[in-house]
């Protein structure tokens, strides 16, 4: 049976909706739906598995690895399992973006960087 969701019926906020496959049949990937404003962005972690990120709208600086990357609306990247990373918003209005984790589950390390 096809699932349905509004996206108000996800857990969250304005700002960013989770979707867990885990929760809706054991899906095999998880998402969140992100409006980050100008400024902000998680600090830098990691996953297990890759993570990729569609831009829908507005634009942000990624933190891969040792690189930076300036993205915006139209654009993917594409995070490798286990490399550090991290994104901010830079544009005047939010930087709207899927953020994909390739798990039913999301598992987040997070990084003291120094």
């Amino acid at each position: 049976m096809a699932l349905h969701i509004e996206n108000g019926e996800l857990p969250g906020n304005e700002i960013s909706r989770t979707f867990l496959g885990r929760d809706h049949g054991g899906v095999p990937i998880s998402f969140f739906i992100q409006a980050s404003p100008t400024g902000h962005g998680p600090g830098p972690h990691t996953h297990p598995y890759a993570e990729i990120f569609v831009l829908h709208e507005g634009s942000g600086s990624f933190l891969a690895g040792d690189e930076t990357i300036e993205a915006t609306g139209g654009s993917v990247v594409v995070v490798p399992a286990g490399e550090v990373h991290g994104f901010t918003g830079s544009s005047a209005g939010p930087l709207r973006m899927t953020c994909i984790h390739t798990n039913d589950e999301m598992i987040t390390e997070w990084v003291e960087r120094g």
